[in-house]
């Protein structure tokens, strides 16, 4: 899909300020370390991830999300009257029912003509919901649309631990559950308005999916536990992403040599160096952020590229990649000039 007349107003996000470091399970983790011959240390040096953070206990992804939103329509200067459809992206719900959408939809006391649902697609949840409030803009049906993702990794992640302690917990419950221990926490929102709305100038270009289910299984999730094979998942999914990456130069170029930076889904080490390794990526082109935040999920892409701004590695007319990996298996990418 190309796009002619949809930008970027704004792009913001919330963090946690508690910080879980990798060498803190793994102290909680040293029975299990000891049955298995395993030394501390092990954890961080396969996944790369130092450490992540976890929200307060009683913090939904509404209010997280809720959190974000307010920031980026104070950013955007859009007024909340102005917002005529709100996607929430989360893999992490506050119930079954209602929609994650409808709480932020109630907590930012948007319009009631503004439309709310959910949308998910594992970690690919928010670039699913940009392309959605995308197609809305260039058809013509809204002009000012509103992505927001709200992820917590604390549930999942102390009722994996505990379940590693039990005495009966052996090599097979570690393998199975190690996804689940590189899980952190984060809100990311973003305006999406049309070129007439514009002021900014960045403009999101297009992008394409491609899927891959009959790998379906590969990882599974629920509210406490998220069951991976890691070596399959990442043979496979980097099989995947390769293929879209043929697909996507004839939406939007998207080569090292046209491409600035690469705003990628955040999950470890060898995800990240597989991914560029695979598409030929410079590696001093896409920032890695999973060190100190772990895999948060649908807010992986979007925070890359916030960090990107933040660091200024992105000027006007630059040119971003938006990729991601998600569990289905998926792969998505979107082009931006900034």
């Amino acid at each position: 899909m190309r796009y002619q007349n949809v930008y970027i107003e704004s792009l913001s996000y919330v963090i946690p300020s508690l910080e879980v470091r990798t060498v803190d399970i793994e102290h909680e983790l040293r029975s299990l370390y000891a049955r298995l011959g395993m030394k501390p240390g092990w954890l961080q040096a396969v996944t790369g991830i130092r450490a992540r953070r976890f929200w307060e206990p009683h913090l939904r992804p509404s209010d997280v999300a809720t959190r974000a939103a307010e920031k980026a329509l104070a950013q955007s200067g859009v007024s909340r009257s102005e917002v005529q459809s709100i996607v929430s992206c989360s893999v992490c719900k506050d119930y079954i029912e209602p929609s994650v959408a409808a709480f932020v939809h109630g907590n930012l006391n948007l319009s009631t003509r503004c439309t709310n649902y959910d949308m998910g697609n594992a970690c690919l949840g928010f670039l699913t919901g940009m392309m959605n409030i995308a197609d809305q803009i260039e058809l013509g049906k809204i002009d000012v649309g509103l992505v927001v993702s709200g992820e917590s990794a604390r549930e999942p992640s102390e009722a994996t631990i505990a379940r590693l302690k039990e005495p009966s917990a052996g090599m097979k419950e570690f393998k199975d559950n190690l996804a689940t221990l590189t899980l952190g926490s984060a809100g990311v929102a973003m305006v999406l308005v049309s070129k007439k709305r514009a002021k900014k100038g960045h403009r999101i270009l297009g992008g394409i999916a491609r899927a891959a289910t009959e790998w379906s299984g590969l990882c599974v999730g629920t509210s406490t536990k998220m069951t991976t094979d890691p070596a399959r998942l990442l043979s496979e999914g980097v099989k995947l992403a390769g293929q879209t990456w043929n697909d996507v130069q004839s939406v939007v170029p998207l080569r090292p040599h046209q491409t600035d930076e690469y705003a990628l889904h955040q999950v470890g080490r060898a995800n990240h160096d597989a991914v560029i390794r695979a598409l030929r990526i410079p590696p001093n082109k896409a920032v890695r952020l999973y060190i100190d935040h772990g895999n948060v999920g649908s807010c992986g892409v979007p925070l890359s590229l916030a960090a990107l701004i933040e660091r200024n590695r992105i000027q006007k007319g630059s040119r971003i990649g938006l990729m991601g990996i998600g569990s289905g298996l998926n792969v998505m990418m979107l082009g931006v000039e900034w």
